[in-house]
């Protein structure tokens, strides 16, 4: 079908590159071009458009997007902006900006775009979970938190925030609330080693060592090469005063690449 659409573009194309429309002919043409993953082709439409309509928001934002498919990436961002200053109320042109920053690392900036999108559109409720991210990158946990836990609200039945919500709160020493949700993903899902390491963690800050070994134990079992999972049993026997079980936690997560290991080992097993 877009092969067809890009066909009949090309047709009219000739008659229609000297009238005042010709920009929209390139702009539609690229957007086909673009739908079938000719990327190259599709920017070299849109910039054939913008130098006969640099006024044309929306053929900024779709090259945006082409440049983004491209690794353009700081093109792409110029893209946007101008995109944005042309279409000052575009809620998309923000949440695609956002993506693109947390992407290039400049989270403060993307948290900025993920809430005007939000201004703009408060259905936008795939936003706060992204926002959250950012947040937490920058070490802003509660307001990660508040956002996983807003979405959360909405959507009850999804399991994807409660992973990274429970991380957040084991960063604000919050481990009674980490270990319930924790425990809301095990009751679904016996599977996932990183879930048994992370409770574990919460119940060994609460010095509950026996319920933190069999967390440990149950992440081996699960995935015998884990090594954060040695790595954090190896924290635990120590804690216990076990030094012998301690380092050979301590090497098996050295050996399986942990890159603390071996600094603990130098303090413990010389």
């Amino acid at each position: 079908m877009y092969k067809t659409l890009i066909i009949v573009f090309n047709i009219f194309l000739s008659a229609a590159a000297f009238s005042q429309n010709a920009d929209e002919f390139f702009y539609q043409r690229a957007i086909a071009k673009k739908d079938s993953g000719l990327y190259n082709e599709s920017k070299n439409d849109l910039d054939k458009a913008i130098s006969i309509n640099a006024s044309n928001g929306k053929a900024y934002f779709y090259r945006a997007e082409v440049k983004v498919m491209l690794n353009m990436n700081p093109e792409a961002m110029r893209d946007y902006n101008k995109c944005i200053s042309l279409l000052p109320s575009d809620t998309n042109a923000y949440f695609q900006r956002a993506l693109l920053n947390a992407r290039m690392n400049d989270h403060r900036n993307a948290i900025k775009d993920y809430t005007k999108a939000l201004n703009l559109d408060k259905n936008m409720f795939e936003i706060y979970p992204l926002r959250a991210k950012s947040k937490a990158i920058l070490s802003d946990y509660r307001g990660a938190i508040r956002d996983y836990s807003y979405f959360f609200d909405l959507y009850p039945d999804s399991n994807i925030v409660i992973f990274p919500r429970a991380c957040n709160k084991i960063e604000i020493k919050d481990f009674y609330g980490a270990i319930e949700d924790l425990n809301l993903l095990i009751k679904s899902d016996t599977s996932n080693a990183d879930v048994f390491i992370k409770r574990g963690i919460a119940r060994m800050e609460l010095d509950m060592t026996d319920d933190a070994l069999k967390d440990f134990n149950q992440a081996l079992s699960i995935d015998s090469k884990n090594a954060e999972a040695f790595y954090q049993r190896g924290i635990l026997n120590k804690k216990k005063g076990d030094n012998l079980s301690a380092c050979y936690d301590f090497s098996r997560a050295g050996e399986l690449g942990h890159n603390l290991a071996y600094g603990a080992i130098k303090v413990l097993c010389q």
